[in-house]
């Protein structure tokens, strides 16, 4: 048995990076757009975000009344990256992470792929994988639901 296991301890688990990707039968402008701004996002998933596409503009997502004692909800970044109809990248979170969405062109219409990186390296970091992980999957699904049949699931 090793000294680690004979004093209850445990190597540090890394937090893996979050990606997600889907393919939306919509034309790539149309999905880069609905993911750029403030004003694209509240279309699908939010409600009040203001940001601008453009590197440097602050990111502010805002979710009215979601959490459990029905306050809202935001996160707070900066764009880092916007190369418009491919790449859109911002920070959120404190530490902040590095989220980047990528659009494609594809036969059917676009591939859209979201990584999440540079979560700590820490219980919190696990955590933050934790919620994000699934939830990024869940925005993927609004994005394609909006982007194809024009319905907002989020309420």
């Amino acid at each position: 048995m090793s000294s680690a296991g004979a004093s209850g301890g445990r190597e540090a688990v890394p937090v893996p990076d979050i990606l997600h990707s889907t393919l939306v039968r919509a034309d790539p402008r149309d999905v880069f757009a609905l993911l750029s701004s403030g004003t694209g996002w509240d279309t699908w998933f939010t409600d009040g975000s203001v940001f601008e596409p453009s590197v440097g503009s602050p990111v502010r997502l805002l979710w009215r009344r979601p959490s459990e004692d029905g306050g809202d909800v935001t996160d707070e970044g900066v764009v880092t990256e916007c190369v418009p109809g491919e790449r859109f990248a911002f920070t959120w979170g404190s530490p902040p992470s590095l989220v980047t969405f990528t659009t494609a062109a594809h036969p059917e219409g676009t591939r859209l792929t979201v990584l999440e990186t540079g979560l700590p390296q820490t219980t919190d970091g696990l955590a933050r994988f934790g919620d994000r992980a699934p939830g990024w999957g869940e925005a993927l699904t609004l994005v394609r639901c909006y982007a194809e049949h024009g319905i907002r699931l989020s309420t």
